[in-house]
């Protein structure tokens, strides 16, 4: 106690208040009550920043449950592919015959048959004289057209003047339907970037049904051909019914057609009479509805399949929904890169491929 005392003493009592610092006090009238915000109390509700699907996107998501859907990186490879590559019109013919490539196989066809006379008569000649085995086998006759003859190759010697790059077998691609289905719209829409909205003219479209009358060959970076076909139906022509029913059952280089109906007209008794041809000469097809920028509720289009008995055949096709013309229902091109990567997946090419011939 003495030592508490002691230390006390020794301390300066008055320097010691005179250095304490004290807060002042807030005036009365300055002092008010904090206000609790109830709304920022409460829990914030996490809103879905996902995108609303599109009328096409529900529609592809329900009817092809059968296929796999292909990775971004895959639509974005092929999509590097149409937007580099160069289109160019390659051919047009009004019979399947005037097709470049069949001119050159009917000519090989008949010099080969020819070929095949001669031996037929030199092999008859020596049996008819009894000295086979006395006679040594006469050497096939070698002449301009059959020298260097390897059964192989598709066009030998000569092409008779026609480009060998309008005859060379790249795979193709067909576009069918009824007049004004929108086919060459669809094929502008698929030559075009996908950011544009305004469409490259390299196939001639008009509202008109019944303006194609001819089979038109377009040459994608040398690596496929788009065959433009005439439209079938009340507008069509026989002429043009024949070229296209020719090209679908006698081309070799046909990889896989497709089928175009418009989506605000649906089905006719000629599209179901094309699928019946698809279907019973093994012909492979899909079907693309065109013109979905016309459509306002997704039930209309699903009547339409499921009327049609489209579902029920033995192996059920793809269905693509596309619009070549964008709206406020359809802000942009929606389904087209789906078209272009079918494309690539029927003519066996890899998502990686490059194009040959770029675009200038």
């Amino acid at each position: 106690m003495k030592q508490c005392y002691v230390l006390l003493a020794q301390l300066d009592i008055k320097s010691l208040i005179m250095n304490t610092k004290v807060a002042p006090k807030e005036p009365l009238n300055n002092c008010k009550k904090k206000s609790v915000d109830i709304k920022a109390s409460r829990p914030k509700k996490v809103r879905n920043n996902g995108k609303i699907p599109t009328i096409v996107e529900q529609l592809s998501q329900k009817f092809n449950t059968e296929y796999v859907p292909p990775k971004i990186s895959e639509l974005s490879q092929v999509n590097f592919f149409f937007n580099k590559a160069e289109v160019k019109f390659e051919w047009s013919a009004p019979t399947f015959n005037d097709i470049p490539g069949e001119k050159i196989r009917r000519l090989m066809e008949k010099r080969q048959q020819s070929l095949q006379a001669i031996r037929d008569e030199e092999s008859e000649f020596i049996a008819s004289t009894r000295l086979a085995s006395n006679v040594k086998p006469t050497q096939a006759i070698e002449t301009e057209s059959t020298q260097n003859y390897n059964p192989q190759k598709m066009y030998q010697g000569k092409t008779e003047g026609i480009p060998f790059e309008l005859i060379n077998q790249l795979p193709e691609v067909a576009f069918l339907g009824r007049c004004n289905s929108g086919k060459s719209t669809l094929l502008n829409n698929l030559t075009t970037e996908v950011t544009k909205n305004n469409l490259d003219e390299y196939a001639n479209a008009s509202k008109k049904a019944g303006f194609t009358k001819t089979i038109n060959c377009f040459n994608v970076g040398r690596r496929f051909r788009i065959i433009d076909t005439p439209g079938y139906g009340t507008k069509g022509t026989v002429e043009q019914g024949k070229v296209t029913m020719d090209y679908l059952l006698k081309r070799r280089e046909l990889r896989r057609s497709f089928l175009l109906i418009s989506a605000n007209q649906g089905f006719s008794e000629y599209d179901a009479q094309m699928i019946d041809l698809l279907v019973g000469d093994g012909i492979p097809f899909e079907i693309v509805f065109t013109k979905m920028d016309t459509i306002k509720e997704m039930a209309q289009v699903e009547r339409v399949i499921e009327e049609s008995n489209v579902l029920q055949l033995p192996t059920s096709p793809r269905f693509i929904f596309l619009n070549s013309v964008t709206n406020k229902q359809c802000q942009k091109r929606s389904g087209i890169e789906i078209l272009r990567y079918v494309i690539f997946e029927a003519c066996g090419l890899a998502p990686g491929m490059k194009p040959s011939k770029l675009k200038k």
